[in-house]
């Protein structure tokens, strides 16, 4: 990542920061914080699927011989597996879709919220010019793509994950945990690229991790980072 990579990427967090705390000032955010009946159950549950899953994507990359990209079909491919456990894991303990961060009750206020992310975004990196110029099929592609992998990761990330180990850990503390578990969910993807590079694309995915938990506790439903996150890095790929 170059300097100007980085500060956009900064200015970015910033407006996006800026515009969740102007929106979630409506009362249309303020629900009640979900609760677990057993929240250090609820949270081991949620560790063990997350190591199981993790040691799942280096055992099928390191067997299938997948090439590193960041919008590859084999990112997709274990997105989907990984969300298929995990609704499992919702349908055998009787849980609603509710607490995996897909409640109907913020739907429509998390996909205004994702809207206005969308915008601030656009806006602050200066790419509305470039999509009225339109954008090739391929690019069209790239980013149904990546709305694809953030719903999915978003849903397993934001959605199952956070909300156990915060009702476990505490809030901020699980969201750090969190952060952290989204950028080791990056490592076996760099594992062969540069020191530096796997330290940036870390680094970088913890800070986003962070963000994106922050927006999910400040919206209470996935749709609204994942809107943004899909968005972001297709614009970063271009």
């Amino acid at each position: 990542m170059t300097w100007r990579e980085g500060l956009l990427f900064l200015i970015e967090v910033m407006g996006v920061v800026a515009v969740t705390l102007l929106l979630t000032l409506s009362p249309r955010f303020r629900h009640p914080p979900l609760v677990f009946r057993y929240p250090r159950r609820e949270g081991g549950i949620a560790s063990a699927l997350f190591g199981l899953t993790l040691a799942g994507t280096f055992l099928y990359l390191r067997t299938g011989g997948m090439a590193v990209s960041p919008l590859s079909a084999a990112q997709v491919n274990i997105m989907g597996m990984t969300l298929l456990l995990y609704l499992g894991a919702l349908v055998a303990r009787g849980q609603p879709l509710r607490s995996a961060g897909w409640g109907r009750a913020t739907l429509l206020p998390a996909l205004q919220l994702g809207l206005g992310l969308i915008f601030i975004t656009l806006f602050l990196r200066g790419q509305f010019m470039h999509l009225l110029k339109g954008i090739s099929h391929e690019q069209w592609q790239a980013l149904i793509m990546s709305l694809i992998l953030a719903v999915g990761e978003e849903s397993i990330f934001r959605g199952y994950l956070l909300p156990r180990w915060s009702a476990w850990l505490g809030s901020r503390t699980g969201l750090v945990v969190n952060g952290l578990a989204f950028a080791l969910w990056r490592l076996p993807w760099v594992l062969t690229a540069p020191i530096a590079t796997m330290i940036t694309t870390l680094g970088i995915a913890f800070a986003q991790g962070l963000l994106l938990g922050w927006i999910m506790q400040k919206s209470h439903h996935v749709l609204a980072g994942a809107l943004y996150r899909g968005f972001s890095d297709w614009l970063r790929a271009l």
